[in-house]
């Protein structure tokens, strides 16, 4: 009986001890996997400058942007957004009056919902509308 009572305790230490061990390395190992590059990481990945230059498939694209941001912050205010008839030749034939137009525009094109249009959402605005038709 002691004999069994030995065996069994060696067996249970040399299970914890095993058990200690392979966790140890999982967790040392754990930042250090090679294939975690692939992986998506939502906060490292997050986009956080919309303002950044793009390189339209079209150059209607940009057509009028550099000229209604009067500040060249690579966004577009309200006030920016009036000046697009003077700015976009064929604006006119595009909308509706200045004031509705700046209105459905900020609605269609403000992703972020700051009252401001970015370079990026006004490339990817017209790319769609220019595919469209």
């Amino acid at each position: 009986m002691n004999i069994k009572r030995q065996t069994l305790k060696y067996l249970v230490l040399c299970c914890a001890i095993t058990t200690t061990q392979v966790s140890f390395a999982d967790s040392a190992s754990a930042g250090e996997n090679p294939n975690d590059k692939y992986l998506f990481h939502p906060d490292e990945s997050k986009q956080t400058d919309f303002a950044t230059d793009v390189n339209p498939i079209h150059e209607k694209s940009l057509q009028g942007f550099d000229c209604m941001d009067l500040d060249n912050n690579g966004y577009l205010s309200e006030n920016e957004l009036e000046k697009r008839d003077e700015c976009v030749q064929n604006a006119e034939l595009r909308g509706l009056e200045s004031s509705t137009r700046t209105t459905l525009i900020l609605d269609l094109m403000d992703a972020d919902r700051d009252l401001r249009v970015s370079k990026r959402e006004f490339n990817i605005w017209n790319e769609m509308r220019y595919q469209q038709n």
